[in-house]
């Protein structure tokens, strides 16, 4: 009888050992994605040293109100300065915290590779819920892990990781009829970045297909309100203007429409880049045809396996009319601003394909071209992100201005926020923005100032008329380092 029985107990745990086996196989292949991501040379883009110079203050300076001229929520940035906090800040003989530039880009990246990871994990759950079906659950899987949106942006430190993490759970929650924590997600999502405002209508539509009573359209309005009021609370105690009225300056455009006569060229250019969105464009195009096919010839088959119609009506939906806004409306062209469709673009696509019931034999082939797609995406054959290597070199050029006398003036026009993270918390230079030449040979000229000056410029920008300018208010010009894709002119003071 105890042999009987512990057969059945093995028999049982072989069958959820082999149950568990795929998915922590396919989440240990997207952690090998994301650290190798984040384990790459490459330095912070413009954006990601904006923030981080906010997450750095926060870090090294105790400055958690976050001062100075944000215009984005704080959780994101929070997160990375725990992490510095926890793997990158330093005190050196004199007890002075210091921040080493290169541990700081993975500190601060660190996290979205977590979330980036979870996010694969979510999916699945989520695909499960949609659909009753293991294989979709692991399709959902690789689709996210592979993405090459998610290869571009999980080993970052843009906000936009923190904002499809909270607001991919919000619409877990939502699923599963959890309204108080999902109205907690999505203000997790509000708090991450103010683009969460797309996500209502997705939870509001999930609400009314599920039927849901006034008490739960409340409880998620009152927790989000909640979460709100905290966000509100949070900018108002800032030293600074607020960070919405900073993000309208910031992004204020002369008419919120597009003119109409634009809208084929905008459409072209956006599905341009969300082509990639679930692997690449080829792939992708494979998956989606067949996946049609498949749902026109699998229609009835396993019923008990059927994704919701409903909801699948629901998500396309959305998708459509996120798009149509950011056709219509003047938002930029940034390929992250796709990332909030990734979740229910994932849950239709392995939907319509757990729905088609396709064979073993399909299915792993399936799986082995998803894979060979984010490997090829892993390799820098995607658009999506394809100026990470823009940066390069910046930290020599910081190296190289740091070892000038200290108060050595450098008059930057151009690389702002990325040039002072790799100056330092602490460097010593006098860093001068002025918006035009003509305002820095007036500004050159009025500083009482003889020692060195310094011009920096990428190379690639077109800065022979600032040079021209200065050297018809009598500075002398000459090249003082050249190096990767910057460059740098000493100044030499006119004589009187």
């Amino acid at each position: 009888m105890t042999a009987l029985r512990w057969s059945i107990f093995g028999s049982a745990l072989a069958e959820r050992l082999g149950r568990w086996a795929a998915p922590v196989l396919l989440l240990f292949c997207a952690s090998f994605a994301q650290f190798h991501q984040l384990t790459s040379d490459l330095r912070f883009l413009p954006d990601e040293a904006f923030f981080m110079t906010f997450a750095r203050g926060a870090a090294v300076n105790g400055d958690w109100l976050l001062p100075g001229s944000l215009d984005k929520p704080p959780l994101s940035i929070y997160i990375s300065a725990w992490s510095m906090v926890a793997f990158a800040i330093r005190a050196d003989a004199d007890g002075v915290l210091q921040l080493d530039a290169h541990i700081g880009e993975f500190a601060g990246r660190l996290p979205n590779v977590y979330l980036a990871i979870l996010f694969t994990a979510l999916m699945m759950r989520l695909a499960r819920r949609m659909v009753s079906c293991r294989w979709a659950a692991l399709l959902a899987g690789l689709l996210a892990a592979f993405s090459p949106y998610l290869l571009a942006y999980g080993a970052s430190a843009f906000t936009d990781m923190s904002l499809l993490f909270w607001s991919a759970a919000a619409l877990y929650l939502a699923l599963k009829d959890r309204w108080a924590l999902a109205g907690a997600a999505l203000g997790l999502a509000f708090w991450s970045k103010q683009q969460a405002a797309f996500v209502v209508p997705l939870i509001v539509m999930i609400l009314a297909a599920r039927g849901a009573w006034r008490r739960d359209w409340l409880t998620l309005g009152l927790t989000l309100a909640g979460f709100g009021a905290a966000l509100l609370i949070w900018d108002s105690a800032r030293p600074e203007a607020s960070i919405f009225l900073q993000a309208a300056v910031n992004n204020a455009p002369t008419s919120w429409l597009v003119n109409p006569f634009s809208w084929l060229e905008r459409i072209a250019d956006w599905l341009g880049i969300g082509q990639w969105l679930l692997g690449p464009p080829l792939l992708t195009g494979v998956m989606l045809v067949g996946a049609a096919l498949g749902s026109v010839i699998g229609k009835g088959a396993q019923t008990g396996r059927r994704p919701s119609l409903e909801m699948e009506r629901v998500l396309l939906l959305y998708i459509i009319g996120f798009l149509g806004a950011h056709v219509a409306l003047q938002f930029n062209l940034y390929d992250r601003y796709l990332l909030l469709i990734l979740p229910p673009l994932i849950m239709l696509a392995a939907g319509t394909v757990a729905r088609a019931s396709p064979s073993r034999g399909l299915r792993l082939g399936l799986a082995a071209l998803l894979i060979a797609g984010g490997l090829w995406s892993l390799n820098g054959n995607s658009i999506i992100g394809s100026n990470w290597g823009a940066s390069a070199g910046i930290d020599r050029l910081a190296d190289h201005l740091n070892a000038k006398p200290v108060a050595a003036v450098i008059y930057d026009p151009w690389l702002g926020w990325e040039l002072g993270y790799y100056l330092g918390q602490w460097h010593d230079k006098r860093r001068v923005h002025f918006p035009t030449a003509e305002a820095l040979a007036a500004g050159a000229l009025a500083l009482d100032e003889i020692g060195g000056r310094y011009f920096v410029a990428p190379v690639d920008k077109p800065h022979d008329a600032w040079l021209a300018a200065l050297r018809a208010a009598g500075f002398g010009i000459a090249v003082d380092y050249e190096r990767d894709r910057f460059i740098v002119y000493r100044l030499t003071v006119p004589r009187d």
